[in-house]
């Protein structure tokens, strides 16, 4: 009896890993491939090696349609690549997409790497979603409209604003400009302003109806094709001004909240050699203005430290100029 199921033991097959989980994994070489990759590199590395008895082609192909399926375009014939890859490098997955992929990636054998997975597209469902619900589909629209032709655009045309409100005087007018840069985290359009001698000014998205593009280029005497531009971590435009050198320190629960707000800028965080420091996690940052992180670094202000003087001393007159006298008012109101 033994003997039978040790027989029965020796002859169950080995199952194979997941089909989703491969497919991930081909989806990220070819993202990372430097160029086109022949049928016989997939093969090897993802129809189950030169050993394999089964036809390897035929599974390539097979994750090929699902990467398809997925959305994504794909070079095919001698050598296979993504199409238009550079499109997907900061990919942004709807709440769906999110959805799809946090069940599939239960089909993950290593439960470590299936729960961290999990988590994060756990966070991007609830971020998306709450983005999609929240945020109407004009403004979302515009946001679009405006990273493809403004952040995109390989020639610069002249643009309307249509029916913009200035904040200091309230008029409400359309604005005759050309963009140079759409600062996505701020949601703000820096562009010289045609009709007052042609000055770079900040434009609020909400604070217009629309954008409408001419065909007249940008005038000559801007002399654009020479301009630099150069924005700080947080999208906002240098132009020569003096930036602030920030040197912050954090502990795990302040790190945390950091990936959460400013997850673009986790990849520059280190984690100091040191068991006794009670906030390990470094970040330095050359920033331009205070506000973007003023909020959060006052919310955890037992969990972080500033280094140094100069980043302290702009953030301390941040406070007292607005965040305090803006407290205090609508305190006593």
């Amino acid at each position: 009896m033994k003997e039978q199921e040790q027989d029965k033991a020796k002859k169950k097959p080995v199952k194979a890993q997941p089909t989703k989980e491969n497919v991930l994994k081909l989806l990220v070489f070819l993202m990372e491939a430097p160029k086109p990759v022949k049928m016989v590199t997939l093969e090897r590395l993802f129809g189950g090696g030169f050993e394999s008895q089964v036809d390897k082609s035929r599974t390539i192909y097979r994750y090929l349609n699902i990467l398809e399926k997925w959305g994504f375009e794909l070079i095919r014939g001698d050598y296979y690549s993504i199409k238009k890859k550079a499109n997907y490098r900061e990919i942004q997955f709807s709440s769906s997409e999110a959805q799809a992929l946090y069940f599939s990636a239960q089909d993950i054998p290593n439960p470590e790497l299936r729960s961290i997975a999990q988590e994060k597209l756990l966070r991007i469902y609830h971020e998306s979603r709450s983005k999609e619900e929240l945020i109407d589909k004009r403004s979302l629209a515009l946001i679009e409209w405006a990273e493809k032709n403004i952040n995109k655009a390989k020639v610069r045309f002249q643009m309307v604003l249509k029916n913009y409100t200035s904040i200091n005087s309230g008029e409400i007018k359309n604005r005759l400009v050309v963009p140079v840069i759409f600062n996505h985290e701020a949601v703000e359009i820096y562009a010289y302003d045609l009709e007052d001698h042609g000055v770079l000014k900040v434009f609020k998205l909400d604070r217009m109806d629309g954008i409408e593009k001419l065909k007249e280029k940008a005038p000559r005497e801007l002399n654009l094709g020479k301009l630099e531009i150069k924005r700080d971590p947080f999208g906002y435009l240098i132009q020569g001004k003096e930036l602030l050198k920030l040197d912050l320190r954090m502990d795990l629960k302040a790190f945390v909240l950091f990936s959460l707000h400013f997850s673009k800028l986790v990849p520059m965080i280190e984690r100091l050699d040191d068991s006794d420091n009670q906030k390990p996690y470094r970040i330095e940052l050359e920033v331009l203005r205070v506000d973007p992180l003023a909020g959060w670094l006052i919310g955890l202000i037992n969990h972080i430290e500033i280094v140094g003087p100069e980043f302290k001393s702009a953030l301390k007159f941040h406070f007292e100029t607005y965040i305090n006298t803006q407290l205090q008012s609508k305190l006593n109101s």
